[in-house]
Formats: C-alpha cells, structure tokens, sequence
C-alpha cells in the first residue's frame, strides 16, 4: 500500500464545501426573503417577466385611483343633482297647489315665497358645487360651440365630444317632416244640438252645442281647455282643425260624438302625429317629434328642430363643438378617456325654449304665480325635473357602466398578473426547506470529510517522523 502526500482529495473537498456553503447561504437568504429570484443569474427570462408585470401592476394601481377619483367627482355631483331634483318636487307641488280653485291669495303669495326660495337654493347648489375647484354644475364643464341658427335648432346639448384634434362637426338634414295629430271638420255651422268629447295627451273634456254655433265658437271652447286635453282647436278657411299641441308619434287626438251631427272631414275621428327623420353626419338620429338625440363614436348631442324648420322636409343645418367638455383619464391609453358635458343647471338654464326656463316662475317673471300660468308653471318645473334626471342618469351610466366596470376589470386583471409574478418570484417553500435540509447535511457531510482527512494526513507525517 502506497502512501503519499498529495492533497488532491482535499481540495477536492474543500471545493466542494465551498460551493455547498454558497448553496446554503443562498437557500437561507431565499427562505428568509420568500423569494426565488435574488439576482438575474437566478433566472434571467424570468427577471424579464417579473419586471413587466410589476410594471403592468403598477399602471393597473395608476388606472384605479384615477377612476376612483372620477367616481368621487361623480358621487359629488350626483349628492348636489338630487337636492336639486328634491327642490324642483317642492316647486312643481306648489304650482299644481296655487292652481286649486280654493287657495287664496294670501296662500298662493305663500307658495311663490316657496318657488323664490327653491329656486335660490338651486341657484346656490349649482354654483357651490365643486370638486377640487373643478366647477361641475354651473357649466364648467359643459361644451362650447359656434354656428348654431337658432332660426333652425334650439336647445342644444352637447354630452360628450372628443376636441383633441380640433372642432367636432355636426351636420343636420331633415330627411322627413314631423308632424302633429290632426283631425278636421268643415261642415259650417251646426245643424243641430251637438255633444262630443275630444281626447289628447292631456286628458279628455266634453262640448255642448246648439244649433247654429259657428266653428269658431268651438274653437273658442276647444282652446279654453287646452291644457287639460293638449289639443288645439283653429278655424282655417272655412275647415276647423284639431291639432295636438305638440309633434310625434306618441302625439294624439280623437273625437267622439255622442249627440247629434258632426261629421269630421273623411270620417276621420282620430289621428297620431308623427316624428321627424332626422340624420346627423350622415347617420339616423334617434327622434321624438323634434327632439332629435344622436350618439356615434364619442359624439353625443341633443338637440330640438324649430318648428319652422322640423316640420318642412328637406333642411339642412350644421354647427360645430369647439372644446370644453371633461376629459376623465382612467390610463394612459386615449381610447380610456371619458368624454363628458354637462351645461349649467341653474335656474337660467332649466328648462326649454319651447315652455319657458325655471327662472321665469320667480315673482315678477312672466310665469310666477301671480300671472295665473300655474299649469305651464308646473310643466316648466316638471320639464326641468326630467332635465336633471337625465343628467343625473348620464352620470350614473358613465359610472356603473364605465368606470365602474373598468375598475372590477382591473382588479381581476390585477389579481391574474399578481398571481403571475407570485409564480416566476415567490419561493415554494416546501422544495427549498427540503433543499436547504439536504445542503446542511452537504455540508456535515463535507466537513466530516475534510477532518477525516486531515486525520490522515496527520498520521502520515508521524510515520514519516
């Protein structure tokens, strides 16, 4: 048996100690770290793809705050819209009251104390409501325009427009006229005692005549009641019309003899209006008599055809959205920007040109209670109602269907690339712990050897001696 000096063997182990303590070191900064990846020598293609989920993460984190302050703008608004609404109630109720043939004059001077008050504490929400100095109801964050003919269109509203890249055309054609429902009569004078009932929107009142009555003495009683029946009744060369007051398909008006004769022109007892066809950039709007609403892309207005102008096919208008507008960001991506208008909901501007705004029901304006115009009043108010309802409904569209669903979908997306980036960086516990067992008994191991070794050396060398 041969005996040498040579330590080969434990270099060999000592080498092998050394990777093996390097080993353990690592396994122990991983089980205290949590982590599998501690450097890009770990796993370069995975460092590639934790890094852009962190930063897929982070814009994900950036998105939601963004939305969560437009919903806190949105729940502002919405808190002001409602009291609004709840005053406009209050203002509606006490025009119908005034309208009672018992009130007296004391109590209606009370009810139009009431509408003062309403409408000042309408006028005092609108322009007190902000958010982080962003005016939101008094139109600061309404739409501009230019080049309206008001001779052709009128209350125009603009809800949502992109003006990034300069002025937004809109162009108008009345492909079809609107009409009213009409039926007529032009028989003359009556012949004999006539009962009959006319019917519209509004109700139904019956009419009493005697022989002999002129068409125009039943224009006379027609009109008397209009509010109530929303017909109206007019003598035109020799032929009495009865028109709905106003124009569209869900326009009526009937006629139904009870007693005696009064034959309608073509035995025609009963008539429908009927709405315009309207086009917008080329494409067909969504009309109601002659509102005409349209939304294509990012644009979205509302907007009313003057009668002169709806009610005659074949015009044309066209004017533009300038800027203005809020322009809510959810990322950094254009196609996520909320385009959103809203104009000034004070007293000034609710309302129609058509019925009159809120602000002419104030003492002295040319609907206060004091004129004796309580059901146009109330209509002006119940105009003005659905108004912000629309408004408050747009709001809450744009926040259920937008941002809130926007939000739910980052969250699931955020919870997928968590769970992504958990996978290639968090450390499997299990598989390290027993990693880490099998390089501490490396290491016994190892350093059993090495001393071992050492021993015989050391037995060597006393031979030797």
């Amino acid at each position: 048996m041969s005996l040498t000096l040579n330590n080969m063997g434990m270099l060999r182990v000592l080498n092998t100690l050394s990777q093996t303590s390097a080993a353990l070191d690592a396994s122990n900064l991983r089980l205290t770290m949590a982590k599998r990846i501690l450097s890009a020598s770990d796993d370069p293609a995975g460092v590639i793809a934790a890094e852009n989920l962190k930063s897929s993460i982070a814009q994900i984190d950036a998105a939601a705050k963004n939305g969560q302050r437009i919903n806190s703008i949105i729940d502002t608004a919405d808190g002001a819209m409602a009291q609004i609404s709840s005053l406009l109630g209050t203002i509606q109720t006490s025009a119908l009251a005034a309208a009672g043939s018992s009130a007296t004059a004391e109590e209606r001077a009370a009810y139009q104390a009431e509408i003062d008050a309403a409408m000042d504490a309408i006028d005092t929400l609108v322009n007190t409501t902000t958010f982080d100095n962003i005016r939101l109801l008094d139109g600061g964050i309404g739409y501009t325009t230019s080049g309206i003919d008001t001779a052709e269109l009128a209350d125009v509203r603009v809800h949502s427009a992109d003006t990034s890249g300069g002025s937004v055309s809109v162009a108008v054609e009345v492909v079809a006229a609107a009409e009213k429902a009409v039926i007529s009569y032009s028989d003359g004078a009556l012949t004999d005692n006539v009962t009959f009932s006319v019917t519209g929107n509004n109700g139904t009142e019956e009419f009493s005549f005697s022989t002999g009555a002129a068409i125009s003495d039943i224009e006379t009683a027609v009109n008397a009641v209009s509010d109530a029946t929303g017909v109206v009744a007019e003598a035109d060369g020799g032929t009495l019309y009865f028109r709905s007051q106003h124009y569209g398909s869900s326009q009526s008006v009937s006629i139904s003899v009870t007693d005696g004769t009064f034959q309608m022109d073509g035995s025609t007892t009963s008539d429908e209006g009927r709405d315009a066809t309207v086009t917008v950039n080329g494409q067909t709007a969504t009309s109601d008599g002659l509102s005409v609403y349209f939304s294509s892309g990012s644009t979205s207005v509302r907007f009313t055809l003057q009668e002169s102008f709806g009610n005659v096919a074949g015009g044309s208008s066209a004017f533009s959205i300038t800027g203005g507008g809020a322009n809510w960001q959810l990322n950094a991506n254009p196609i996520n920007k909320i385009h959103f208008g809203l104009l000034s909901l004070n007293s000034s501007g609710l309302g129609n040109d058509s019925l009159g705004y809120l602000s002419s029901l104030k003492s002295g304006g040319a609907n206060a209670l004091s004129t004796g115009n309580y059901q146009q009043a109330a209509n002006i108010a119940s105009a003005a109602s659905l108004q912000v309802a629309t408004d408050r409904a747009r709001l809450g569209a744009v926040q259920s269907y937008t941002i809130n669903a926007t939000l739910n979908s980052l969250a699931e997306s955020k919870i997928a690339k968590s769970n992504a980036l958990s996978s290639i960086e968090d450390l499997d516990y299990a598989s390290e712990t027993a990693n880490n067992n099998r390089l501490q008994l490396l290491m016994q191991v190892g350093t059993s050897v090495l001393a071992s070794l050492n021993q015989n050396m050391a037995s060597i060398l006393s031979l030797l001696r």
